[in-house]
């Protein structure tokens, strides 16, 4: 935790910070003898080498936050980009984009947004679990069951299952498998496995039948909106509520 001085930086408390606290107090540094004020905030921090003289220090970011907020700023763009397009204003039964630009524009955007969102999705599935946590799982048997410990769930268990078996287990919950916020993942999922598994299709021509990853991207609902359905689903089951859920800045149902 590193002690960032009001006075002397302007320092305001993003929603998307990780951890912070205030001092109740003034208080001297044993190792550098400085004195921080009472007030001054108190922060995770992430030193980076910019070069052998010069040192970046930056408040760390909680995840979920930063890609929920990219995903979110993505769509948007995505959706102003598609207004001033008019393609869902105009009566004609078949429409385009007024340019080439036009309409990589908004793929780009809504590409970013897709996933981003699921990945939002993923950091806070691997943030809920607790650092203790072990999850009794079936590997490569019906009859043993292995103990997956918190580091091996993050890199080896789905996400899926994650959702559906871990975190409920963690929560003491039921799964949100088949209810509302579910059906919204399924889709943010399906587009997003579609854009990292591009298949044959997608790079030929193709009639409105054929279910290419240019669809998945173009028909998505708001991703962001998906994504925190589910983190929404957790978070009231949560004693302690993540800090930046409830300052999110965009409207979500």
């Amino acid at each position: 935790m590193k002690p960032v001085d009001p006075l002397k930086s302007i320092v305001t408390d993003d929603w998307r910070l990780q951890t912070f606290a205030h001092l109740a107090e003034d208080w001297m540094s044993p190792w550098s003898g400085q004195i921080s004020s009472k007030g001054t905030r108190i922060t995770v921090s992430s030193v980076i080498s910019l070069t052998k003289k010069k040192q970046l220090t930056i408040p760390l970011p909680n995840a979920s936050a930063l890609l929920l907020n990219s995903a979110a700023a993505a769509f948007v763009a995505a959706r102003k980009i598609r207004d001033q397009s008019g393609i869902d204003k105009t009566l004609h039964s078949e429409v385009n984009f007024s340019s080439d630009e036009e309409a990589f524009d908004y793929i780009e955007r809504m590409m970013e947004s897709i996933l981003l969102a699921f990945t939002a999705l993923e950091a806070f599935a691997n943030e809920a679990i607790p650092a203790d946590y072990f999850y009794a799982r079936h590997h490569r048997s019906e009859v043993v069951l292995e103990a997956a410990s918190k580091q091996t769930i993050e890199r080896h268990t789905s996400l899926d299952e994650k959702l559906t078996n871990v975190l409920p287990e963690v929560l003491k919950c039921s799964s949100p498998k088949g209810g509302r916020c579910w059906h919204g993942y399924t889709k943010l999922k399906r587009a997003r496995d579609r854009i990292v598994h591009m298949k044959t299709e997608d790079r030929r021509s193709s009639g409105s039948e054929i279910d290419t990853v240019w669809k998945a991207i173009v028909l998505a609902p708001a991703p962001h909106v998906a994504a925190k359905a589910v983190i929404d689903y957790f978070v009231r089951n949560m004693d302690e509520k993540p800090y930046w859920h409830s300052k999110f800045p965009y409207s979500t149902p």
